[in-house]
C-alpha cells in the first residue's frame, strides 16, 4: 500500500462509520466500519522500518474528521465556530486513542495491542460520559439506536456493549481479511467467530424482542403538547403569557376526565419564575388553573427557575452569579416543573448540562463562550444543577414518573438513576428546534429507544418541535408526531417496575476497560521499560 491508497482507506473508514448515524444506512453498518482503520493499522504494524509509529495518527485524522463532519455537523445549525470546535476535539481524541494502543500493540504484541484497542476507546467513551469537555453523542454504541431489534440485551449491557459488539466484529473481520490468502483452518475460525459475533447476540435480541413481557397494569393516559414554537423567530419575540396560553388551549382541547398526565416542553417558559415565591407566580397559577379544572391530571412542564440568595457576601454555590444592581447571589436553573391542585410544586434541575451553551466552565471562560456561541438557553448566565435524580410522583394514583430534560437523554446510567430512586416511567421534555431540520433530532429522538431498552420503562417524549411520541419497553415507537408541527398527542403507557441488569449494576462494561487500559498503560509504559532496563544493566 502506498500513502495514498492508506488515505483512501482511512476516508473509507470515516464514511462508512459516519452513515450508520444518517437517515440512508442502518447503523448495523458499524459492525464493518472500522475495518478500513485497523487495516491501516496493520499494514503500518508489519512495515515498522517503512512508517515511524507516529504515522498512524497521520493517516486516522482525516477519517475521523469525515466521520465526525457527517455526524456533528448539524451542530453547525446553531453555531458554526462550535461545530469546528467540536469536529476537531473528537477527530483528534479518536485518532489518539487508537494510535495509543497501535503503539502498544507494537510494544508487547497482538494479544496485548487488540486488548488496548478494545479497552481504551471503551475508557474513552467512559470518560465522554463524565467529562464537562466532551460528549457520549458519537459513542459507537449509540450507531446502533435504529437497529432496535437486533439491540435488545442493551437492558444487560448497555449502550458498552454496543461498542464492544461494534469493536470486536470490526477486529475480526480484519483479522480474517488480512489473512484472506491463507486457506488454513485457522483462518477459517476466525471467519467462523465473526459470523458468530455477528448471529449469535441478534438471535437473542430478536427472541427478546417478539417475547419481553410488557405489564398489562399501572395503564395512564399522557397528553403531550406539541407547540411548535420557533426558537429562533417566536420564542423570545411572542410573550411567554401567550406562548404558555397556547399551550393551555391546545391541553384544553384534549384532556378528559381520564387523562393522568400533561407534558409540555423544556423551557415551556423562558421567564426565570423565583422558586422562593412560586404561590405568586402567573404562570404556575395559569398551569394549576388547567389542573383544577380536571383534578385527576398532573402537568410537567419546563421551566427557567431561578433562586435568589439574600444577603450572601461570597456565591454560595459553583454556578451563583450577581446579574444586577441588587448585589444579589442568583442561580437559574433549566427546570421541571409537577403542577397539580395542590400548592406544593414538585421541582426538578436538570444537570447534565450542554457544555458551553448551558454551563459555564469558568466566569472568564463563559464570557469568551458568550461571544462565540448563541444564547441556547442558558449562556447569559450558566445554569445551576442539582445532586441526585428527583422523581415525580401522581398526586392520586401515586405512580412515580422520571423528569428527564434534553440532553440528559443521552446519559444511559444517568437515566437508570431515576430508575433507582424509584421511577416507573421515563417522561423525557425537549426543545429539539435549535438543531433546526437536521440529524441533530433524529439523534436524540433514537437515543430515547435505547434508554427504554436499558431500563425497561415506558418512554413519553415532549419535543417543542417535534418528533413527540410514545415509546413502550422495548423501545419500538408506537405513537409519534410529525416534524415541525403544532400538534397534541394523546396516548396511553403501562408503568413498569421490573429491574434490570444494567439499571442494578449500570456501566460495568465500561469501569472494567478503565481498569484494563490503567493495568495495560502502567505494564507497557512504565513496567516494561523498567524491567527492560534492569536485564539490561544485570547482562553488563
Amino acid at each position: 500500500m502506498n500513502k495514498y491508497t492508506l488515505i483512501a482507506l482511512s476516508a473509507t473508514g470515516g464514511i462508512l462509520s459516519g452513515l450508520a448515524w444518517s437517515s440512508w444506512f442502518p447503523g448495523i453498518i458499524l459492525l464493518a466500519a472500522f475495518v478500513p482503520y485497523f487495516l491501516i493499522e496493520n499494514h503500518l504494524y508489519l512495515n515498522p522500518q517503512k512508517y515511524s509509529l507516529n504515522a498512524f495518527f497521520t493517516f486516522l485524522l482525516p477519517g475521523f474528521v469525515i466521520f465526525n463532519i457527517i455526524t456533528l455537523g448539524w451542530v453547525r445549525a446553531a453555531n458554526i465556530p462550535a461545530a469546528i470546535c467540536v469536529t476537531a476535539e473528537l477527530s483528534f481524541l479518536m485518532s489518539f486513542v487508537l494510535w495509543l494502543a497501535h503503539t502498544v500493540r507494537v510494544r508487547a504484541g497482538n494479544l496485548a495491542g487488540f486488548t488496548a484497542l478494545v479497552s481504551f476507546w471503551m475508557a474513552f467513551e467512559y470518560l465522554s460520559l463524565h467529562s464537562v469537555y466532551l460528549s457520549p453523542w458519537v459513542n459507537l454504541g449509540n450507531g446502533l439506536s435504529k437497529e432496535i431489534p437486533l439491540i435488545q440485551w442493551y437492558e444487560a449491557t448497555g449502550v458498552a456493549g454496543g461498542t464492544l459488539w461494534i469493536l470486536l466484529s470490526n477486529i475480526f473481520l480484519a483479522i480474517f481479511i488480512v489473512n484472506s490468502t491463507d486457506r488454513s483452518r485457522f483462518n477459517r475460525l476466525h471467519l467462523m467467530i465473526w459470523l458468530s459475533i455477528i448471529i449469535v447476540p441478534s438471535v437473542i435480541s430478536l427472541l427478546r424482542y417478539y417475547t419481553v413481557d410488557q405489564s398489562e397494569s399501572g395503564e395512564n393516559e399522557v397528553v403531550i403538547i406539541q407547540p411548535n414554537i420557533d426558537p429562533f423567530t417566536e420564542k423570545y419575540v411572542i410573550p411567554f403569557e401567550e406562548q404558555l396560553s397556547t399551550v393551555v388551549d391546545m391541553a384544553g382541547q384534549t384532556v378528559t376526565d381520564r387523562t393522568d398526565w400533561v407534558l409540555t416542553p423544556e423551557t415551556t417558559v423562558d421567564d426565570p419564575v423565583n422558586e422562593g415565591d412560586l404561590g405568586n407566580n402567573k404562570y404556575i397559577s395559569t398551569l394549576r388553573k388547567l389542573a383544577c379544572e380536571y383534578p385527576g391530571i398532573n402537568i410537567i412542564s419546563g421551566f427557567v427557575s431561578c433562586r435568589i440568595y439574600s444577603g450572601e457576601t461570597r456565591a454560595p454555590t459553583a454556578s451563583a452569579r450577581k446579574i444586577d444592581a441588587s448585589g444579589s447571589y442568583y442561580d437559574h436553573f433549566n427546570s421541571a416543573f409537577k403542577i397539580d391542585t395542590g400548592k406544593q410544586v414538585g421541582i426538578y434541575h436538570k444537570s447534565k448540562l450542554v457544555p458551553g451553551i448551558e454551563m459555564q466552565f469558568s466566569a472568564g471562560f463563559g464570557k469568551l463562550i458568550d461571544r462565540i456561541l448563541p444564547e441556547l438557553g442558558g449562556t447569559k448566565w450558566g445554569y445551576g444543577v442539582q445532586e441526585k435524580r428527583t422523581c415525580f410522583e401522581h398526586s392520586s394514583d401515586g405512580r412515580i414518573a422520571a423528569p428527564i430534560i434534553c440532553y440528559e437523554s443521552v446519559f444511559g446510567n444517568y437515566v437508570a438513576d431515576y430508575v433507582r430512586e424509584g421511577a416507573e416511567a421515563l417522561f423525557i421534555i425537549t426543545n429539539d428546534g435549535w438543531w433546526k431540520n437536521t440529524n441533530g433530532y433524529k439523534h436524540h429522538l433514537n437515543y430515547a429507544s435505547l434508554r427504554a431498552i436499558e431500563t425497561r420503562r415506558p418512554v413519553a417524549r415532549c419535543a417543542n418541535t417535534g418528533v413527540s411520541c410514545i415509546i413502550d419497553i422495548r423501545g419500538k415507537r408506537v405513537q409519534e408526531t410529525k416534524w415541525w408541527t403544532k400538534t397534541v398527542l394523546k396516548g396511553k403507557i403501562n408503568f413498569e417496575t421490573i429491574i434490570t441488569p444494567y439499571v442494578r449494576y449500570g456501566d460495568y462494561l465500561f469501569k472494567v476497560s478503565m481498569i484494563i487500559s490503567i493495568f495495560m498503560l502502567l505494564y507497557v509504559f512504565i513496567v516494561q521499560p523498567v524491567r527492560k532496563k534492569i536485564s539490561v544493566s544485570g547482562s553488563k
